[in-house]
């Protein structure tokens, strides 16, 4: 397959992943309403191990390793995204999140990389389409300084998934990530344990009401989709990946309006097609920039 396909490939394979994750947020929102929020991503997570672990290389150290780096500032962005949630509507959640979009070409230079205009031009209506769409929304400010963490450590994730996912298999790293964070995952339960105290256990109980939704969190939303999302960031860079997360307020936003009923009006939806329009602008055949655009996996 020649690079130019490889690239389509990978994008196409990001935009289904976003379109998956989308439907996080209302998920999400739904099942923190049953349940502790700790305790949905810890089983969320475990489910993804359970089900990818037969794929991983034990005794691989670098595996194990980069893992551990992805998965630190991967279970960050959940700690603060999920925080964020319970304090804020589904959609507004998702528009913040995705600011990760600027923050990945901005951190790109620390890194010792480079960014063509092209792309400054994409993040940048990128950017705008988010602030157009949120302006909808309403939060208070603790939500949104969590949920603005959230998108600083999952820039930091992105860019990490551009530098690690070429060195492994994809299911081997999506496995190793998967159990990372299932690991992970007890510390935030037993905060979040010590501040219910008594009434853990009851709210723990709402889980036979949400079965289903955390089924297809952990089965959908983390296994497959980080398969899907390791093999493509494999091909595709941390620019091009950042900016097509960027359509995940607008999936986020539309599950949210059908699922929990939440509005999305016509300011939303300009945003959302200003998005698509970064899109496009940074998928643009022109002349490359060393260091900006860079699919890693061999043709």
């Amino acid at each position: 397959m020649s690079r130019s396909r490889t690239s389509l490939a990978a994008c196409a394979a990001l935009l289904l992943v976003t379109l998956v994750w989308g439907t996080t947020f209302p998920a999400m929102k739904a099942v923190s309403q049953h349940m502790p929020p700790a305790l949905m991503v810890g089983l969320r997570w475990a489910l993804a191990a359970a089900l990818l672990s037969p794929f991983v290389e034990w005794r691989n150290r670098a595996l194990w390793r980069d893992a551990a780096l992805l998965s630190a500032a991967l279970f960050a962005s959940f700690v603060l995204q999920v925080i964020g949630l319970t304090m804020m509507s589904a959609g507004r959640n998702a528009f913040l999140t995705a600011l990760n979009v600027i923050m990945v070409p901005l951190m790109l230079p620390l890194l010792g990389g480079r960014i063509g205009l092209r792309v400054w031009i994409a993040t940048a209506l990128a950017c705008v389409g988010i602030v157009v769409m949120s302006y909808e929304q309403s939060s208070g400010w603790l939500g949104d300084v969590l949920t603005f963490l959230c998108a600083i450590a999952f820039a930091f994730y992105v860019l990490g998934m551009e530098r690690f996912a070429p060195r492994h298999g994809a299911r081997a790293l999506a496995g190793a990530q998967a159990i990372a964070m299932t690991l992970l995952s007890p510390l935030w339960i037993a905060g979040e344990w010590l501040y219910w105290g008594d009434s853990y256990a009851q709210q723990a109980s709402g889980i036979r009401e949400v079965w289903l939704q955390l089924l297809y969190l952990g089965v959908i939303c983390s296994a497959a989709a980080l398969i899907l999302q390791t093999w493509a960031q494999a091909r595709a860079s941390a620019v091009q990946a950042a900016l097509i997360y960027a359509l995940e307020p607008f999936f986020a936003a539309t599950f949210a309006a059908w699922w929990l009923h939440e509005a999305f009006g016509a300011r939303a939806m300009l945003g959302g097609a200003l998005i698509i329009v970064a899109m496009i602008v940074s998928q643009w055949p022109g002349k490359p920039h060393p260091g900006a655009e860079h699919p890693h996996a061999p043709n």
